[in-house]
């Protein structure tokens, strides 16, 4: 079982699950949960705890504003561009509610 799924995001972004939008949605919520699915041990993936799908959320939302924002960047209310969405920073910053579930082989250096 997934840790997101297209309905979930969706219903977090407050936007309409149908299609074509729903074969996006499915997409992004599948490349969220194996981000965070490598990075956590199996059994944490299996019971799905709270923080990890809080985790697979926050990226789920990263990667859907980045694929539909202009330039994959986030936009303030005065129009300067923010940084880039999908760098390492998209894990880093969701890192503290994955410490207790992390999988100590996917660590290096």
């Amino acid at each position: 079982m997934a840790l997101l799924t297209g309905e979930e995001l969706a219903e977090n972004l407050e936007i309409a699950y149908v299609a074509p939008d729903a074969a996006v949605l499915d997409d992004v919520a599948l490349a969220a949960s194996d981000l965070i699915g490598y990075l956590i041990t199996d059994a944490a993936v299996t019971a799905e705890p709270a923080a990890c799908k809080q985790a697979t959320m926050s990226v789920g939302v990263e990667i859907f504003q980045a694929r539909t924002a202009a330039g994959g960047e986030s936009v303030s209310v005065d129009f300067t561009a923010g940084p880039y969405r999908l760098s390492v920073w998209v894990t880093k910053r969701v890192m503290a509610l994955l410490t207790p579930y992390l999988d100590m082989k996917t660590q290096v250096g």
